[in-house]
């Protein structure tokens, strides 16, 4: 998985935010230890924090509390991952994708 620098994947949130539609909503963040987390618990999203590099769980811990180091087995409404994830073990009904230049968008 590509590793976006952290001050450019959190340029991203706003549109994360636009794109992820109306709380009360099920969202998976996986792959940016939380970078995306408390915007969106603050908007009223339900966010779980998957972060797989053991090396940023730390700093995940610190900014969003709990994180696990695989995705749950549970569906969400949306999933917020860097293009390029591997999603095949996510139930989601839409995905957010945020690219390696910082844009958000709808993976389709």
């Amino acid at each position: 998985m590509h590793r976006l620098p952290p001050a450019l994947a959190a340029n991203a949130t706003s549109r994360i935010l636009e794109l992820v539609g109306d709380p009360p909503a099920r969202v998976l963040e996986l792959g940016f230890a939380g970078i995306h987390a408390v915007p969106l618990r603050l908007a009223g999203f339900d966010v779980t924090v998957v972060e797989p590099d053991p090396a940023f769980r730390t700093r995940g811990r610190e900014r969003a509390g709990e994180v696990l180091d695989e995705p749950p087995q549970e569906p969400f409404d949306v999933v917020v991952a860097p293009a390029g994830a591997n999603l095949a073990a996510v139930d989601a009904a839409r995905v957010v994708l945020v690219a390696a230049d910082g844009t958000a968008s709808i993976a389709v």
